[in-house]
């Protein structure tokens, strides 16, 4: 019998968080496919990484009550089913990029939910579509609920370095964020994903992911927009700006 491959972090927090919830020192493929969620990055927007794992199955349809309406019916930046597809097209029609003062180079973002008011109409024929498949789905106060109860499955764990010096901590950060990249397309049995706040180079990372079906996107950057079209697989998109 072959012994199963370990796998090997970039990121020491990463790691040792993954190894804390499961209560391994080593970890094997097997292991991180039992991790259904996520949440990564500085949650805070203030220089501290997070992390939250859980092995539960997360709510479906999936919402929160740890932030904002971000995840709220009409309104929130929870899109779902036929209108990915549309934000999709937008996203990739009209760039959502900016010129980074410092260093003159060129990111994406994925755009905040209200460009639906960009192409109205088709967004309320798609929501249309939506209300008639969904007329007898469950509401939205019994996911909330579950939320709360799904929450006590959750590990959450910090991480900050300290420096003196502004320059030194911004190269920390950004080599961070590409580690942060490269570890977690080893959690692939993730069906949850939520980014926050960091650099990425793409969004491949995500076809490591076959059980993926919710992502949020906050305040995150990437170099290119390759990828962008595996997105129209979700069930469920939140893309918002702090």
């Amino acid at each position: 019998m072959n012994e199963e491959k370990k796998i090997e972090f970039t990121q020491k927090w990463i790691g040792d968080a993954v190894k804390k919830f499961l209560q391994k020192e080593d970890i094997c493929e097997s292991d991180m496919e039992r991790i259904r969620y996520m949440r990564i990055g500085d949650c805070d927007f203030g220089g501290e990484y997070t992390i939250e794992i859980s092995t539960a199955t997360p709510p479906e349809p999936f919402c929160t009550t740890d932030g904002g309406d971000e995840w709220a019916t009409g309104g929130g930046a929870n899109v779902t089913s036929t209108f990915i597809q549309l934000y999709i097209d937008y996203a990739k029609e009209d760039p959502f990029d900016y010129i980074d003062s410092d260093t003159g180079e060129r990111f994406f973002q994925l755009p905040p939910y209200d460009i639906w008011k960009e192409f109205k109409e088709q967004y309320e024929k798609a929501e249309e579509e939506e209300d008639d498949e969904e007329e007898e789905a469950e509401d939205w106060e019994s996911p909330k609920k579950k939320w709360e109860s799904f929450e006590k499955t959750i590990l959450c764990e910090t991480y900050r370095e300290k420096f003196s010096d502004d320059d030194a901590y911004e190269e920390w950060q950004r080599r961070t964020d590409r580690g942060i990249q490269q570890d977690i397309g080893l959690f692939t049995g993730l069906e949850v994903l939520r980014l926050y706040s960091a650099e990425y180079q793409d969004m491949t990372f995500l076809r490591a992911m076959p059980l993926l079906r919710v992502l949020e996107v906050v305040e995150s950057r990437f170099v290119s927009l390759e990828g962008i079209d595996d997105l129209a697989r979700l069930k469920q998109l939140c893309c918002w700006l702090d």
